[in-house]
């Protein structure tokens, strides 16, 4: 085993930490599947004196990063640095120095992996990033070298663990949203500040990923439709029940005529449909491709030891093919990014609304007007209400959503409707 390959690490938190740790208790078993012996040359971190609960050489702890741009000798960049800025300009120069750079770091990919893919091309290095979107679990990979040259119609996704950790909770324990939230930060799953998981827009990066690499298109994050699960009451959960259906995050990317439909939003599922049943902090992707039909990948979607699986994956392939497999994805085509309101869809609309006669007609006749067919209807009394008020839930047949919104807005106008509590799109 004669040659070594030179690596760095930019960035050094839990992840880094973790990974670092990993790398050393596998170095001889990873040297001996890629026959290649592995150095770590160069960590770049902000403060040297930080305590590690991990054994380095102090040598090769850095703050200054032209140490690893300018050392010719380095042939692999790992970052985990997160966030956009400096990581974009810190990739980016990697890449023109002729570093393949292996990346965990979704934020930067959706916001800049055309251009990022871009350099990688030009200087024959390659930008890999499978744990970006579901951390260990082999999605990216799948996308780019297995699926390279599928006919993807459709991606509908569970790639935030810490919704739908929140979601099951308030599903199998009854308990409502704010109880759910505290018990997975309490867990670790979600931030002191969670609104990146709860309101889609972590969900949304993944999404932006995954559909330009399926669609092999630039799909640009901000263009996509995104509502969180903050809304959703522990009562929504019991009435799905009645209906058949569970209620997830999906991320949703389909293949229509005029381009793409993608986005992010809560949906009702059967219950009898596999990502129903993804419980906890799981991820799920489901793929329907024109002759595999339908192909589903599950596995853990978040945390350190997830995380740094998906990186050592990426760094096994780039050194077991020596640099001349130039792994890069191939936005070919440029496919417009619909708007929402083109959407044909069932949808589960909750009322609160004043417990008296007529109530129903009334809302009924405005939903006709927009030629919204009713599939059920459920109205009780809701013991969290008060008396005075109770819930109207109508489930309709296929409809666009941009009826829906001209119907919410005539309803919202009558003396005898208080709110829309809940608009849940059915999948």
């Amino acid at each position: 085993m004669e040659d070594i390959t030179e690596i760095a690490i930019l960035g050094m938190g839990n992840i880094g930490t973790e990974f670092v740790e990993i790398l050393q208790h596998q170095l001889s078993e990873i040297e001996d599947i890629t026959n290649q012996k592995i150095k770590i040359s160069k960590i770049l971190v902000t403060d040297l004196n930080k305590e590690r609960n991990v054994q380095i050489k102090q040598n090769i702890i850095t703050t200054n990063p032209d140490e690893i741009f300018n050392n010719k000798n380095i042939s692999i960049v790992i970052e985990i640095m997160g966030g956009v800025d400096p990581a974009f300009e810190y990739v980016s120069k990697c890449l023109e120095s002729s570093k393949s750079v292996i990346t965990a770091n979704k934020d930067l990919i959706a916001t800049h992996g055309k251009i990022l893919f871009q350099k990688a091309k030009k200087n024959n290095v390659s930008i890999l990033f499978e744990a970006a979107v579901a951390s260990g679990t082999p999605i990216i990979s799948t996308l780019i070298r297995d699926l390279s040259y599928s006919n993807i119609n459709s991606i509908r996704a569970i790639i935030n663990g810490t919704s739908n950790f929140i979601l099951s909770e308030m599903e199998e324990k009854n308990t409502e949203f704010m109880e759910a939230l505290k018990l997975a930060q309490k867990l670790g799953y979600a931030e002191p500040d969670p609104t990146n998981d709860i309101e889609g827009f972590d969900a949304r990066y993944k999404l932006s990923i995954l559909s330009s690499l399926a669609f092999k298109t630039e799909v640009e994050y901000p263009k996509l439709h995104v509502e969180g699960i903050s809304k959703i009451d522990s009562i929504d959960f019991q009435y799905a029940k009645e209906l058949g259906y569970s209620i997830k995050l999906l991320a949703i990317a389909e293949k229509i005529k005029s381009g793409i439909l993608a986005r992010v939003h809560p949906a009702m599922i059967d219950v009898n449909n596999p990502l129903a049943k993804i419980s906890g902090a799981m991820n799920a992707i489901e793929i329907q491709e024109k002759l595999l039909g339908t192909v589903i990948i599950q596995g853990p979607g978040a945390g350190p030891s997830p995380t740094s699986s998906g990186i050592l994956s990426d760094l096994i392939h780039v050194l077991k093919t020596k640099h001349n497999s130039q792994s890069v994805p191939n936005l070919i085509n440029n496919l417009q990014i619909n708007d929402i309101k083109t959407l044909e869809s069932r949808f589960y609309l909750r009322f609160i609304v004043h417990d008296k006669a007529g109530v129903l007609s009334k809302m009924s006749n405005i939903l006709g007007e927009e030629s919204i067919s009713i599939a059920s209807v459920i109205q009780k009394e809701n013991t969290n209400l008060e008396e005075k008020y109770a819930d109207l839930v109508f489930m309709t047949y296929k409809s666009s959503q941009s009826s829906i919104d001209k119907a919410i807005q005539k309803i919202a106008k009558l003396d005898v409707v208080d709110q829309l509590k809940s608009l849940i799109r059915v999948e």
